[in-house]
């Protein structure tokens, strides 16, 4: 059985997208610490990002890579729907999750002097996106468990550990309840920073 080693920080979002698919898919992970903005770091990743991964002689980074290399390699459930459109949508929903709720969300929680008042409107715009498309199913692309979700799982559970946030969830009821059953799977308690 092939080994996956990660290297990066526990508390990265992305980290932990990466070490949730590993979860989903039964497979055997180790996080290895990471020397941050350091030579051994720029020759893991030219970007000085995380997470990275290793497989044998092979290395890969950005999450994506990483998230649809597990999920084809290995045995276990199918984190992708298997029709085109459906690949196409939870492709979607990723770029959603690190294009604009990224920036938006978990950024906004990142600052040490709190988010101003346009950039928490901006992300309670974004939560108000997942929030509709939650209404129409138990995840965001209906009853299945794909890697949509587990990019999106690290990014709502930083922000609403973040005790100035509280308010961006009010009465986000289809988040609250995805929430609820994606943080009882074993991906997410196993993840945890």
């Amino acid at each position: 059985m092939k080994h996956v080693e990660l290297f990066g920080f526990a508390g990265s979002t992305y980290v932990r997208t990466a070490r949730m698919v590993c979860e989903e898919k039964h497979v055997d992970c180790q996080l290895q610490p990471l020397e941050f903005r350091q030579d051994s770091h720029r020759a893991l990743h030219p970007f000085l990002r995380m997470p990275v991964m290793r497989v044998g002689k092979h290395t890969l980074y950005e999450t994506l890579a990483i998230a649809l290399y597990i999920n084809e390699a290995f045995d276990g459930p199918r984190l992708a729907p298997k029709d085109a459109m459906g690949r196409a949508q939870m492709l979607q929903w990723i770029s959603t999750c690190s294009d604009y709720l990224y920036q938006d969300v978990v950024k906004a929680a990142l600052k040490d002097e709190g988010a101003s008042v346009d950039e928490l409107a901006a992300a309670r715009r974004g939560l108000e996106v997942v929030d509709r498309q939650l209404q129409s199913g138990p995840f965001l692309l209906g009853n299945e468990v794909y890697l949509c979700d587990l990019f999106l799982a690290p990014m709502i559970a930083y922000a609403q550990g973040r005790k100035d946030h509280s308010e961006l969830f009010r009465g986000l009821k289809g988040i609250a309840a995805w929430h609820d059953r994606l943080s009882s799977r074993t991906s997410y308690t196993a993840t945890q920073p």
